[in-house]
């Protein structure tokens, strides 16, 4: 179904570890790619003595699809002492809680585990519905699709008040972790490592599809601006 997006790289060296993984990766989709050219397109967010994240985009038949591959080492115990299992564990019952209840956050699409490694591989909710084979409409807004009504111009001027207000609240979000990120730069960590808000954020903004009608918004209303303050100028 899915092909690694990117093009042919040189090859990198994998651990074992890696290549169990997109072996992983590999079944659970059904692709038909060598898992360690999958391999090839992992980032690693997020690893501890027991546990990593990692982050992957693949081209498939719905799209550009994000997933996440949680990866547990089932018999190390962290310094708080949980072992891989107990969180492998609890990473499975949280993602289960989260699809019943159709809370913001991560799907797991499958699970996998030997005698020494769990696997869980997770996606957004809208690839995960995909996945699931319902349709997925996309938004593709233009001017000529705006039909010219009363009830449609009060309707969008309804929208627009609230994608501003919301787009505010957006960016002073935005502006706080940035400066959260860098002040912890400050102290010293160079690296970033994600709490699972973090990641659910990013696996979100990673699928095209959460974030499209977003961009084409935008793109929309700067273009048609910008034409009408060319349209404007020559008068001025």
């Amino acid at each position: 179904m899915t092909d690694p997006r990117s093009e042919d790289e040189p090859k990198q060296p994998h651990s074992e570890l890696t290549l169990a993984t997109a072996t992983f990766l590999v079944q659970a989709l059904g692709l038909g790619d060598d898992p360690a050219t999958i391999a090839r397109e992992f980032v690693t967010i997020k690893e501890e003595s027991n546990a990593s994240i990692h982050s992957v985009q693949l081209d498939s038949s719905i799209g550009p699809a994000a997933f996440l591959v949680y990866v547990y080492d089932l018999q190390e115990v962290d310094q708080k002492g949980a072992s891989g299992g107990d969180l492998y564990e609890t990473g499975r019952m949280t993602l289960d809680q989260a699809a019943d209840r159709d809370t913001p956050g991560p799907r797991m699409v499958a699970h996998a585990d030997t005698d020494t490694l769990g696997f869980i591989l997770a996606t957004t909710p809208a690839t995960w519905r995909a996945l699931q084979g319902e349709s997925a409409e996309g938004l593709e807004a233009a001017a000529v699709d705006l039909p010219r009504t009363a009830a449609s111009a009060e309707a969008r001027s309804s929208a627009a008040e609230d994608l501003h207000r919301t787009l505010r609240e957006a960016n002073s979000n935005a502006l706080a972790w940035l400066t959260a990120v860098q002040a912890e730069a400050q102290s010293g960590d160079d690296a970033l490592d994600f709490s699972e808000e973090e990641l659910a954020l990013a696996l979100h903004v990673m699928d095209d599809a959460n974030i499209r009608p977003l961009l084409t918004s935008l793109n929309l209303l700067i273009a048609t601006a910008q034409e009408q303050a060319g349209n404007v100028a020559p008068n001025a």
